[in-house]
This record gives C-alpha cells, structure tokens and sequence, in this order.
C-alpha cells in the first residue's frame, strides 16, 4: 500500500497515528475553548474578534460578569465530578461547589 496516497487536491491523505493524535489534541483543544467561551458569554462578557480570522481574540469581563463566570466554570468542574452521593459520602462535585461556596 502506498503510504503517501492524496485525493483530490491533496486535503485527504492517509496519515501516521503520530498526525493523528496531533489532530485529535488541537480538536479537543478548541472544544474546550469553544466551551469557556460559551461560559464567558453566558456570563455576559465582552467578546470581540479580528477579521478575516472571526475566532474570538478577546474577553472583557466587569466585576460582576467575572464573578457569574468563575461560578459557572465552578458548576461546570463539578457537574463534571459528579455530584451524586455514594455510600452515603458527598461526591466531588458536590465538595468542590461547597468548596468555592458556589449553590
């Protein structure tokens, strides 16, 4: 089999697990960066971006806003945790929000 394989006009090749992985980290990368951004603006900050790119290059937060976003990035790890009880003890999502006094 030939290793070095293009379709069309070159966007398709088969690749090592190497370029893959490497494709997989930067995907998730951004969809955590998609997510913190979809917090930022549930939070009400600012956002603003340079053309021709449109990706968000900045955040601009009041005190209020920035507040409301650490407490939904609090919620989001705990949610993440689970806060559900086992065996009669906490989970950990519920002591990191009793931790960072987030209801």
């Amino acid at each position: 089999m030939n290793d070095n394989i293009k379709a069309g006009d070159g966007g398709y090749s088969i690749g090592t697990k190497e370029k893959y992985d490497e494709f997989v980290k930067g995907r998730n990368r951004s969809l955590g960066t998609t997510r913190i951004l979809q917090l930022a603006e549930q939070a009400g900050a600012e956002t603003w971006s340079r053309a021709p790119m449109r990706a968000v290059t900045g955040l601009a937060f009041t005190d209020e806003n920035l507040e409301k976003f650490a407490e939904l990035i609090v919620k989001e790890c705990a949610l993440t945790a689970g806060l559900m009880e086992h065996e009669g003890r906490r989970g950990i999502g519920a002591q990191i929000l009793e931790h960072f006094g987030v209801e």
